[in-house]
């Protein structure tokens, strides 16, 4: 009988000094996860900082000026945050396209000539190429600009590249039903990918 009970006890003793030391080791362990999730947390703000960019609106909008949008957002987006006028001609601007950072977006009225540069809106590189217009970044008030370019063709460049990107070369416009070599040929010092 006491051979059973000291049995019992060093059986309760192995035990207890098996889990024990177990338990302490995960004490130690635990306060490590937290100060990796703190860092974590203090990484993601620094990472979301470089997804607004600067877009600017002017023409028939109540509210022009510069907007700072989401990386991803799209040409009707900061239309909502500039609200269009009732006379802004819409169907001019593409409002499906990505904004670009440093963008300039310009509404013209309805049945208004626009005199608008084209090279303005679309960055630096255009602006210093002067008569060049970006393929790639360009709508259809911009497209339109170009010889042989109507609003059809301008709207088929634009559905273009919704559907397979952006322009790796120049000649990429040849694939646009209606542009062919001649047409290319008279479009290729007046456009740009860049």
């Amino acid at each position: 009988m006491y051979i059973a009970g000291g049995l019992f006890l060093v059986a309760v003793v192995i035990i207890a000094v098996l889990i024990f030391p177990r338990e302490s080791k995960v004490e130690m362990i635990e306060p490590f996860p937290s100060e990796n999730f703190e860092e974590e947390s203090q990484e993601e703000p620094a990472a979301q900082e470089n997804t607004e960019i600067f877009v600017e609106v002017k023409g028939a909008v109540k509210y022009p000026g510069v907007f700072e949008m989401p990386k991803d957002a799209r040409v009707k987006n900061v239309l909502e945050l500039a609200q269009p006028e009732p006379a802004a001609d819409l169907l001019s601007v593409n409002q499906s396209m990505k904004l670009i950072d440093e963008m300039v977006i310009y509404i013209p009225k309805d049945g208004e000539v626009t005199e608008f540069d084209p090279a303005d809106g679309f960055g630096s590189e255009t602006e210093e190429e002067g008569s060049t217009v970006n393929i790639n970044t360009g709508g259809i008030p911009e497209l339109t600009t170009l010889n042989g370019i109507g609003e059809k063709k301008a709207q088929l460049i634009l559905d273009y590249r919704e559907e397979n990107g952006l322009f790796m070369k120049k000649e990429d416009i040849m694939n646009i039903p209606g542009i062919g070599e001649k047409t290319f040929e008279s479009l290729e010092p007046y456009i740009t990918i860049d």
